[in-house]
């Protein structure tokens, strides 16, 4: 199956975040990119209501959590 165009995103992260993200990902029994994909997912509501509010107040900030 052809996979739709993609791209990649690597970053840097602390041995911490990494030993919470792996945890994450044996407790879930999901892989640490379907965890990434999915929080990247919920990002688009938080992003929307935001925007939202800026039509209201121009001196808002994205607050992601």
């Amino acid at each position: 199956m052809p996979r739709k165009q993609q791209g990649w995103i690597t970053f840097q992260s602390s041995p911490e975040e990494m030993q919470l993200l792996e945890q994450y990902c044996k407790q879930s029994q999901r892989t640490k990119t379907d965890v990434l994909r999915s929080l990247l997912r919920s990002l688009q509501p938080k992003l929307l209501k935001q925007q939202g509010k800026q039509l209201d107040s121009s001196d808002a900030e994205l607050d992601l959590f």
